[in-house]
């Protein structure tokens, strides 16, 4: 459980970095040159993933908080197609930007925060508390962070084509997240 813990900090250290220590990145970026500085934090990122995944999957003990109700799993379902959409809302797709994205100011970060209560739902592990509890209130942090240093939301006019490449990368990526769930072993379809 140590890997996820110290996994946690380094992925949340080298996220916050910039928001916590401004002139700390300045000065990285002066000395380094921004690509390497670029380079250095996307490396610390990949390194605390890297922890956070070997730990989560080498963990033979956990203890049970709680048990889920077979039903909560459409639940669950829902809320994580959810949780992708509002990820991907605030990037344009092959040059076209959706027409949520003008009313959604953090998509990637509230997406998290759905992402986390959505396994929070379904997996009531002490694990699982650690890792997606800690991860959800993260992106709230974050995005406290953002609001006081006025964070500033550029808004673009959205298209239907924009609105579909959103919807049709949703579906996407959550059919490759279900492919990657099965092949590490977490079958959330038993039908399959």
């Amino acid at each position: 459980m140590w890997l996820i813990i110290l996994g946690i900090i380094i992925f949340t250290s080298g996220h916050m970095f910039r928001r916590l220590l401004p002139d700390g990145r300045i000065f990285l970026d002066q000395k380094l040159g921004e690509n390497r500085a670029k380079g250095i934090i996307g490396i610390t990122l990949l390194t605390g993933f890297i922890l956070v995944t070997i730990g989560y999957y080498i963990n033979d003990f956990d203890i049970y908080l709680y048990y889920s109700p077979p039903w909560l799993t459409a639940i669950t379902h829902l809320m994580m197609v959810f949780s992708l959409l509002l990820m991907n809302v605030g990037k344009p797709h092959f040059g076209h930007t959706n027409r949520l994205q003008k009313y959604i100011k953090h998509g990637m970060l509230s997406g998290l925060i759905v992402w986390s209560i959505a396994h929070l739902l379904i997996n009531g592990t002490l694990m699982a508390f650690i890792l997606f509890g800690s991860l959800g209130l993260w992106a709230v942090l974050e995005i406290f962070l953002l609001e006081r240093n006025k964070y500033q939301h550029e808004k673009f006019d959205g298209s239907l084509r924009g609105d579909i490449y959103l919807i049709g990368l949703t579906a996407l990526i959550y059919t490759v997240f279900i492919v990657i769930h099965y092949l590490l072993g977490a079958n959330l379809y038993p039908f399959i």
